[in-house]
């Protein structure tokens, strides 16, 4: 590197003598040849970029000159969008590049599962607050035995077990009749503390099969948003084709030697 700066620095006075011997036009063509080198050399480059929207702007520091970069984009893949919105909600919109839509998408699942969850957490907690209650006044043993979701319905209905059974044996139900033994036994002691287990227990199965509902939801939500993304996706190539298509483009900028305005250069350029 010290060896490239100390040639520049010998090269330089044999370029500026050569500036003052040959004739002004050819002394302009060499002057800017020089000049570039020694920017070139010691700085590594001459022009400054400038971030665009559609790519870069470089803008010569010694003639001013601006060149324009466009960085051109990929089309994006309908098919590839429905499936990525249809496995996550606004994913396919992501791809797409466009999030500003995907993220309601994205909130409207997670929304969904919250709910989902809320459902079965508290749905859960009725049903367990109305057995508990159905242990301290109705004197039911739920123990280790499997909960029998039709016991719970029954003793709802009934006042006691031997009321159920006695209607089961008037209509010859033997298979349905209950055994206190087995572990099949409720007394409540008033209408009023039936009543109150029976509104928790039809609270509690109500709100668990609400989250039905809510599945069902999130299938609609998943299949409007890969449907969304695949127009997404479209109207991204729209967008990308429309700009790289047709069209003129125009760039300006003056020729400088050092502070000295030697000329003006204009270009004009079409797409197709």
């Amino acid at each position: 590197m010290r060896f490239l700066k100390f040639a520049v620095l010998m090269l330089l006075p044999l370029t500026i003598l050569a500036q003052n011997n040959f004739e002004p036009g050819f002394r302009l063509k060499n002057s800017e040849l020089s000049v570039d080198k020694k920017i070139f050399l010691l700085t590594g480059t001459s022009a400054v970029p400038m971030e665009t929207k559609a790519g870069s702007l470089f803008v010569d520091s010694v003639t001013g000159t601006q060149t324009k970069t466009t960085v051109r984009k990929s089309k994006k893949s309908p098919g590839l969008a429905f499936i990525y919105g249809l496995l996550l909600p606004g994913m396919g919109h992501v791809y797409a590049d466009r999030f500003s839509t995907g993220k309601y998408f994205m909130i409207s699942e997670a929304t969904l599962w919250l709910t989902y969850a809320a459902f079965s957490i508290y749905g859960n907690w009725l049903l367990d607050d109305a057995y508990s209650y159905a242990t301290t006044h109705a004197g039911i043993t739920v123990g280790d035995k499997a909960r029998d979701d039709k016991f719970f319905i029954d003793i709802a209905n009934y006042s006691n077990v031997d009321e159920y059974n006695n209607e089961k044996l008037r209509f010859g139900e033997y298979d349905k009749l209950y055994l206190p033994e087995n572990g099949y036994y409720f007394w409540w002691n008033s209408p009023e503390e039936r009543r109150l287990y029976r509104s928790d227990k039809i609270g509690g199965d109500r709100t668990l099969n609400d989250r039905l509902f809510v599945v069902g939801a999130v299938l609609i939500n998943h299949v409007v948003s890969a449907i969304s993304a695949v127009f997404a996706a479209n109207s991204y190539n729209s967008e990308i084709s429309s700009k790289t298509s047709g069209g003129l483009k125009m760039n300006a900028g003056v020729i400088k030697n050092f502070n000295r305005i030697d000329g003006i250069k204009f270009s004009i350029s079409k797409n197709f």
